[in-house]
């Protein structure tokens, strides 16, 4: 059970990287019902939503670049305010991109982006295929997993009889299996991995890149851990067909939905959740134990809505618990959905944020609570200055998310709308947004991938990279999911496993993964530093960082391997 007093604190922005420092480190130690059925309909038809907002501008990005310029000089150039769209709209440009974001203009490019339903990704999809968690059923995937542990444990009681250890993981999966902790335990695992896999695949590979920096987005603000209970057998249909379809839709739609998933309701015990047992039921000794959970209704309150300073009491938390009650999970074990119990739901009257909630309705409550919080303006600044931090910096101008705030209330959470907003700000295109995001591990491998144009047979290194590097998927276990800011990942260690990853891609030592360094030629170091640099959209490396290559120079993939870990690049 979660920590009922769990608060995350506010984010700071972290120091810039230092390269110095960096080198250091190195060198010193190198439903089933119709409420639900409705849910899936509304999502599976996500593509036809009509726009309520104008297309961004034609020159809408070139006059929010001049307007920046006027306290922040000098303007972005063509080349910068290219570079700049593709680091925060996708995970990482390749010279491919580049030309093709120059034939089309960046606001075209932009609008494709936004409505992913009309970009054609079926070469993804047929290499998705090859991963039987994301093809199988939740049904199919929950009673392997229960099958598979009530297996396991007969086996162990089995080899405790006979006093023989245990098997160690399996082999080439071992690392990852570590990386993951708790949610690399048990037959859940494999699930685990394949999602990996799939995530970085998508990562690399797709071409609805908005979409897919999205879902990593909004994964992590409604984020379910892999490590409890059934979760990894949940969470392929959480992402594909809770988060996915939602991504781009309206944040209303997306709440409600992760609010009927059986992978939130078991994640965060509300499916446990009860109104006190009647007096005859507790003269019942043998009756499972009933009462109220709060953890769902806090972690909505807090982390999904209103945000820590939203306004909210503990009086409220427990009002928005007794109005979920009732909210749970049919056949947790065997075919899991969303039902609501009449049995287990508190029928009384409720007041949450000064609003009165009738007694005598049912699974309503727990609608009208969403609607509340759904039109709240803290959760229109909440969710505003989220994106904001996404696409913009770690510490958004608050006049951006004003913005942004603005349009949410006024589309009711329309997310393509308030990205809108964001692509045709003067704070978007300003200097200072300029590489001012530090790129997670996720974006960090598929970053280097991409621009390198590596080719990936086996994405397994690569989800294994990215664990080591700080962020093992689907492995973290707050509801906070991974924070987006440069503290995060700051970390010596860390740093340490970006440049180790970097020297290993650029060798062609992850196996798996081919990189082919020809076309950078024979020429000196400095000539083959300037030719990756430029496909990597570093062009302006410090005088330190090209001082400190080519002092060590060699061949083609020591040049670039010692670029791949630059402070330059671990930026977007």
């Amino acid at each position: 059970m979660l920590d009922p007093g769990f608060s995350p604190g506010l984010l700071k922005r972290s120091q810039d990287l230092n390269f110095a420092y960096t080198a250091r480190v190195v060198l010193n130690g190198m439903i089933r019902t119709a409420v639900v059925a409705a849910v899936l309909a509304v999502a599976c038809s996500r593509g036809a939503r009509k726009d309520v907002t104008a297309a961004v501008a034609d020159e809408a990005p070139e006059a929010a670049a001049r307007e920046a310029a006027a306290t922040d000089a000098p303007a972005l150039t063509h080349a910068e305010m290219v570079e700049h769209v593709l680091s925060r709209v996708s995970f990482g440009a390749n010279q491919g991109e580049r030309a093709r974001v120059e034939q089309m203009g960046i606001s075209a490019y932009l609008e494709e982006q936004l409505h992913p339903e009309q970009i054609d990704d079926s070469a993804l999809e047929q290499r998705l295929a090859a991963f039987p968690a994301l093809q199988k059923s939740v049904g199919e995937l929950v009673q392997t997993l229960v099958a598979q542990r009530r297996m396991r444990q007969r086996e162990q009681r089995d080899d405790e009889m006979l006093g023989k250890a245990p098997p160690p993981p399996a082999g080439v999966s071992r690392e990852l299996r570590k990386s993951l902790g708790k949610a690399g335990r048990g037959p859940g695992f494999e699930t685990v991995a394949q999602l990996s896999q799939a995530k970085v695949l998508r990562a690399v590979a797709s071409k609805r890149q908005l979409q897919e920096e999205l879902v990593d987005f909004w994964f992590n603000h409604f984020n379910v851990f892999a490590g409890k209970e059934t979760e990894s057998a949940l969470l392929p249909r959480y992402e594909n067909g809770v988060v996915r379809p939602n991504a781009l839709a309206t944040f209303p739609e997306l709440l409600e939905a992760t609010a009927h998933s059986p992978a939130m309701l078991i994640y965060l015990d509300n499916w446990r959740s009860s109104a006190p047992a009647p007096r005859w039921l507790k003269k019942n000794r043998n009756a499972p134990k009933r009462g109220l959970n709060e953890n769902y209704a806090r972690e909505l309150l807090e982390l999904h809505t209103l945000g820590v300073d939203g306004g909210y009491t503990q009086k409220d938390i427990v009002e928005v618990a007794r109005c979920f009650t009732g909210w749970t999970v049919d056949e947790p074990q065997k075919d899991p959905h969303f039902v609501f119990r009449k049995g287990l739901h508190d029928f009384g009257e409720k007041h949450v944020l000064g609003h009165l909630i009738p007694a005598g309705h049912g699974v309503e409550d727990g609608a009208r609570v969403l609607e509340i919080l759904e039109e709240h303006p803290s959760t229109a600044r909440f969710i505003a200055r989220k994106l904001a931090r996404r696409f913009v910096s770690d510490d958004p101008p608050d006049t951006l998310v004003a913005k942004v705030a603005e349009t949410y209330t006024r589309t009711h959470g329309d997310i393509r709308s308030m990205l809108r907003t964001i692509f045709e700000s003067p704070e978007f295109w300003s200097r200072k947004a300029l590489k001012a995001k530090v790129r997670s591990p996720l974006e960090l491998v598929a970053a280097l991938v991409r621009g390198l144009d590596a080719t990936v047979d086996d994405p397994m290194a690569l989800a294994r990279a990215v664990a080591r590097i700080g962020e093992p998927l689907y492995a973290a276990q707050p509801p906070t999911g991974y924070p987006d800011s440069a503290q995060t990942w700051l970390s010596s260690g860390a740093l340490l496993a970006r440049i180790d990853f970097g020297l290993q891609l650029a060798n062609g030592r992850l196996e798996g993964v081919k990189i082919d360094l020809s076309r950078l030629g024979d020429g000196p170091p400095e000539e083959i530093l300037n030719k990756a640099a430029l496909e990597l959209g570093a062009t302006e490396l410090s005088e330190t960082t090209r001082d400190y290559i080519l002092k060590d120079a060699g061949n083609a993939p020591r040049v670039v391997g010692m670029l791949l870990g630059a402070p330059e690049i671990q930026r977007r």
